[in-house]
């Protein structure tokens, strides 16, 4: 993003704060600079702070003020070059309604994202959002559909090498096979997860998937598996 000297610092500040997880700070830093990069006309550094502000505020828990600056990011001219920011915007959108019970909101979000998706061919985006729709689909129940979606997701990360997402969709599809009764497929399915989350060094995501093979094995009646997981 090109932005003008006397913003530069504070943006660079504001990433390395977002980058180390300290969002009251980076959030600071960005919210430093926005008037001013409102003021300059400069679109795509502007979508960029947006977005990095309602993230921001999602992480937070301030789902409100998310939105505000997600739909402002939506009120500006697009452009070919801005379509992938909108899309990414839209689907932040409907993940705040998934998470707040707002599911038809949420589905309509997802499909206008997926309609930008498949123009712009932003494929490793398209993962995301098969997997986010996958969420939805299994919170609604319908246990088949959302394992089709991951399917889709997990082929998409394979084929983009995206592991963050493929660590977590392994996850998702795991705890839908659970739901199905069908243990040992959950079992391989929470197994790669805890095995991509670990090569990542992400302790948080592995012992998420770990928990996952707890609930196998102590269905199982294996106590000594469930006790290593736990350990």
């Amino acid at each position: 993003i090109e932005l003008k000297n006397s913003t530069t610092d504070l943006y660079l500040h504001g990433k390395r704060y977002l980058h180390r997880g300290d969002y009251e700070n980076a959030r600071r830093c960005f919210e430093g600079i926005l008037d001013e990069t409102r003021q300059n006309g400069e679109t795509d550094a502007l979508i960029d702070l947006l977005l990095h502000l309602g993230n921001i505020e999602a992480q937070l828990g301030r789902p409100a003020r998310a939105r505000l600056f997600y739909q402002e990011v939506l009120s500006l001219p697009q452009s070919e070059s801005t379509q992938r920011a909108a899309a990414l915007t839209l689907l932040n959108l409907g993940n705040l309604c998934r998470e707040a019970g707002e599911n038809k909101r949420a589905e309509a979000y997802y499909l206008e994202t997926k309609d930008l998706l498949h123009k712009t061919g932003d494929t490793g985006a398209l993962a995301v959002l098969y997997s986010n729709l996958g969420l939805l689909a299994q919170d609604e129940g319908h246990l088949e559909q959302a394992r089709r979606l991951l399917e889709e997701a997990i082929g998409l990360h394979k084929k983009t090498g995206y592991e963050e997402g493929l660590a977590a969709t392994w996850g998702q599809m795991g705890r839908i096979l659970f739901q199905q009764g069908e243990d040992g497929n959950a079992e391989t399915c929470f197994n790669y997860s805890a095995m991509h989350f670990s090569a990542l060094g992400d302790p948080l995501g592995e012992s998420e998937a770990l928990r996952g093979l707890v609930r196998v094995y102590e269905k199982r009646g294996d106590p000594e598996l469930a006790l290593h997981c736990l350990t």
